[in-house]
């Protein structure tokens, strides 16, 4: 229920990020031909870095709070994510701030290395899950496509915004605000959800990459008539993209504060999932070696550990 989220943004209004904000007025407002040629550029990069994204570890630290609105932590967690052919695998490093002990990361390593071999020598399950995992990417690739037809652009100007992975700390980046387009016939009950929310953008004009997307639904969306489920209005979202490579960008920030029901049992979101540490470490067959060395290495740290102790 929650797979359009990355596109269901609008302006929320802040203090703190208005102080941040510079906009820039010096250069003039593209138009409507060039607003419209930077967004398929984009979406095209946007493809391209979703498939490299699949040759990127990094590092998510994930809090969740209560849905009563209140800043209670209900769980935080930090974990190392690896590309696994098929999607993700996750292995922790830490809890509510406490690192995992030696040992237990080991077996983790270990069972890296044992879903990474099998990626390459792959068994019956595992070319199951491989098409389903085609069969998600593609249906991405497509909600990708839908939203840029399902909303009227509008330039709002430029804005200066911090930027950890840029040059100077900052980037200039186009403000677009982006609103449903009544004429837009969705190509799926995914992007259905288009229709009710309205969005900001900001882009990259230099490199025509998003940025920064925010927002909120408007409006209730209802999955099977209501009865398989609904997202209630007043869901915010945000994702934020920082370039971890020349020409990569990728996620560095996720949040999502929605609440709704599946079928007969209400649900609610309200999670922060910051992302750093990007390396690449290629497909299977190339990622394996580097686990494996990290494996082996944390295998013979661990005996003189032991008799260091002892």
């Amino acid at each position: 229920m929650l797979a359009v989220a990355p596109w269901l943004v609008a302006p929320r209004a802040r203090a703190s990020d208005d102080a941040q904000r510079l906009i820039v007025e010096a250069n003039p407002a593209p138009t409507d031909g060039q607003l419209q040629a930077l967004i398929a550029r984009a979406v095209e990069n946007q493809h391209r870095d979703d498939r490299a994204l699949q040759e990127y570890e990094r590092v998510e630290h994930v809090v969740t709070r209560k849905p009563d609105g209140s800043s209670g932590v209900l769980t935080d967690r930090t974990d190392r994510v690896l590309p696994s052919g098929t999607g993700t695998m996750k292995l922790p490093l830490a809890e509510n701030g406490v690192p995992v002990s030696p040992e237990i990361y080991r077996h983790w390593l270990q069972s890296a290395v044992d879903a990474l071999d099998i990626a390459i020598h792959p068994n019956d399950r595992y070319n199951q899950d491989m098409i389903k995992f085609q069969r998600r990417q593609h249906e991405r690739s497509d909600l990708v496509d839908s939203a840029s037809h399902a909303f009227r652009l509008k330039w709002a100007g430029r804005e200066t915004r911090p930027d950890p992975g840029a040059p100077h700390g900052t980037r200039t980046l186009d403000k677009i605000l982006l609103d449903p387009e009544p004429n837009y016939v969705p190509t799926s009950r995914f992007a259905s959800a288009f229709g009710h929310a309205h969005a900001t953008l900001w882009v990259d004009e230099s490199q025509a990459q998003f940025a920064r997307l925010e927002g909120d639904i408007t409006s209730d969306i209802s999955f099977g008539a209501g009865i398989a489920g609904k997202i209630y209005r007043g869901g915010h979202f945000v994702l934020e993209q920082s370039e971890v490579a020349p020409g990569v960008w990728l996620p560095t920030l996720y949040t999502y504060d929605v609440d709704g029901r599946k079928f007969l049992f209400g649900f609610g979101v309200h999670e922060r999932t910051e992302v750093s540490r990007y390396r690449h470490i290629g497909p299977p067959s190339q990622s394996i070696e580097i686990i494996r060395a990290e494996l082996n290495n944390a295998s013979a740290e661990s005996p003189a550990r032991e008799l260091s102790a002892k």
